[in-house]
């Protein structure tokens, strides 16, 4: 009932400017052209009468195929100039390695077209560089390196600027436009009205936008900033209808969101909640009571099966913040936020990524549950690292994962060679002890507390003694408010959290202060009453976030941003020190 599902990231138009989408990046679209076929541009290649001729020829047809998107005529002749590769000159090389690079990309393999391009970058002629530059930047769009796809398209502008693309749909991204620069009066525009937007949203200066418009008045970006203005300005007074469900089975789930929301309502002037049960609510009396009290938002609910009885028709104009998220809507609210686990499967593995790991190990029970989380954290790893491997395993019971560990440790093959070597000596003396593997990087335990305590022992005795300890990793679900367990089976063991629930955090101490006074609470329902602040927070500054997905909002749940249709978290990190859990810093995800 109140699992949350992810949903598919999809690519709605921007707030700024309805028909500007989020920038395409690399195109991977093959069209085909019936201007010319390769037999007729290998026919064409012959008459030329010398082989200098010949190389420029073959190197500006692929150049242009590419630039049309004809991907795999563009290959086709690639594979015609690798058979002159001993004669080609320094730059004919550079053209090569640039288009070499183009076709990559094309294939989706970004990390190798970078690679292919870093060298040859800045030795290229002037309208090949900027070719690359704009390659460099789409690479790091497509990689979620979206700070520095930022910086390469103020680059790119102040190289070329009458480049086609929309500089905006490249910067709104940016996290950090302190950290950006800009060389000519047309990028420096750009760039101040980056951070003047910023700026808005923060309350460091609530003119700067207006500050813009009257220094760069006849700059291209003056409409983008005109809407700006209109969409980061305070809302105005809000009144919330909230349906959670207060009394049966989820009666304290419902009332610990709703205790987040007033926690986030205190110091709020402008925001109003009618609270309504939705256990017992009549749905078909909604339109009714959303005209009669004036409501501007309809909050929740909370249960999954709630929500598909929320009528389109009934909502009117009334912005639809559901509290939960289903495979598909019968009419798509303005914004939905849950607390699903696949963002943590996700953010696990690309943290990995960031680490270098390229051989993960994932393991969890045998399950519909178990087998989505692998999966999940296979996508998610092996976007981020194409060339990598995961390996994954699945237990039942304790003795299955006795056994598995050492399946996947490579300990069971080990010990079958050994008795082998054993059998063979006979009667002479065997001295041998199992070895580990030493080609797996990482494990990720995506089970509960009980799994973990388990499986924590086993892979600490089966990692040969002359071995690096294998980082393990789990998710939240390893931290429990308290339990009989001893946390030392656990020692070591790095896990995502909320960071409300983590002691370095700036509102921990309400947290305990709450935690006296809901002494029935569990961690569960204490990350619930995070949501429910969260919730609140996101009602109030989604047309902001959406206008500027590069800022994020640090909530209680973690750090929030808009990507897409839908609200992005990355939750905070820590680990157990013997019976103390601490923060611990992992590389900051990319995108």
């Amino acid at each position: 009932m109140l699992a949350a599902c992810a949903a598919p990231n999809k690519q709605p138009p921007s707030t700024v400017e309805q028909n500007e989408q989020k920038p395409e990046g690399v195109s991977q679209t093959e069209v085909k052209s019936s201007a010319r076929t390769v037999a007729q541009l290998l026919a064409e290649v012959r008459e030329l009468p010398t082989l200098t001729a010949q190389i420029a020829f073959l190197l500006d047809e692929t150049l242009m195929l590419q630039n049309s998107n004809q991907w795999q005529t563009s290959a086709t002749l690639l594979s015609e100039i690798a058979a002159f590769e001993s004669q080609l000159d320094p730059s004919q090389q550079r053209r090569v390695a640039l288009a070499q690079a183009r076709w990559l990309a094309s294939q989706g393999e970004y990390q190798a077209a970078q690679a292919q391009l870093t060298p040859i970058q800045n030795k290229l002629a002037q309208q090949e560089r900027l070719i690359a530059l704009a390659l460099s930047r789409d690479l790091a769009w497509q990689r979620g390196q979206l700070q520095q796809a930022a910086q390469l398209q103020l680059d790119l502008l102040a190289a070329e600027p009458t480049t086609e693309s929309s500089p905006w749909s490249y910067l709104k991204y940016a996290t950090q436009p302190q950290a950006l620069s800009a060389s000519t009066d047309l990028a420096q525009g750009w760039l101040a009205l980056l951070r003047a937007a910023h700026a808005q949203i923060e309350g460091s200066d609530t003119s700067a936008l207006q500050g813009w418009q009257l220094r760069y008045g006849d700059h291209p970006a003056t409409a983008v900033a005109a809407q700006l203005r209109d969409n980061l300005q305070q809302p105005d007074a809000q009144r919330a209808l909230v349906l959670l469900p207060l009394s049966g089975q989820y009666a304290d789930q419902g009332q610990a969101v709703l205790d987040g929301i007033v926690l986030a309502l205190e110091g709020q002037k402008d925001f109003e909640i009618l609270v309504r049960d939705s256990n017992s609510y009549d749905f078909s009396a909604l339109s009714e009571e959303l005209q009669r009290t004036q409501a501007t938002v309809l909050m929740g609910p909370l249960l999954k099966d709630n929500l598909s009885k929320v009528n389109a028709t009934a909502l009117g104009k009334v912005k639809w913040v559901a509290l939960n998220s289903l495979e598909q809507f019968a009419v798509q609210p303005t914004l939905w936020f849950a607390l699903e686990p696949e963002t943590e499967y996700q953010q696990v593995a690309k943290t990995f990524a960031n680490r270098g790991y390229t051989r993960p190990l994932v393991l969890a029970a045998d399950s519909n549950r178990g087998k989505q989380a692998i999966e999940t954290f296979r996508r998610a790893f092996l976007q981020a690292v194409p060339t990598g491997n995961v390996e994954s395993g699945l237990y039942r019971t304790p003795d299955d994962m006795k056994a598995i560990v050492q399946e996947k440790l490579g300990v069971t093959d080990s010990e079958a060679r050994i008795w082998q070597v054993k059998i063979t000596a006979g009667k002479i003396l065997v001295d041998a002890e199992a070895r580990s593997r030493a080609d797996i990087d990482a494990i990720f335990l995506a089970g509960g507390i009980e799994q973990t305590r388990l499986l924590k022992p086993f892979i600490d005795v089966n990692i040969s003694p002359f071995m690096s300890p294998i980082p393990v990793y789990a998710t939240s679900a390893s931290h429990i408010r308290s339990d009989t367990l001893s946390e030392n089976d656990l020692d070591k063991v790095r896990f995502t959290e909320l960071p409300w629930l983590l002691p370095e955090h700036p509102s921990y101490s309400r947290l305990q202060r709450i935690l006296q006074q809901r002494s029935h609470w569990n961690y569960d329902l204490a990350r619930l009453a995070a949501f429910g602040h969260d919730a609140l927070l996101l009602t109030q500054h989604q047309a902001q976030l959406e206008s500027l997905p590069g800022k994020q909002l640090p909530g209680l749940t973690g750090n929030l941003r808009w990507d897409g249709n839908q609200v992005q978290r990355e939750l905070g990190w820590a680990h157990y020190d013997g019976h103390q859990v601490k923060p611990v810093t992992e590389p900051k995800l990319t995108r």
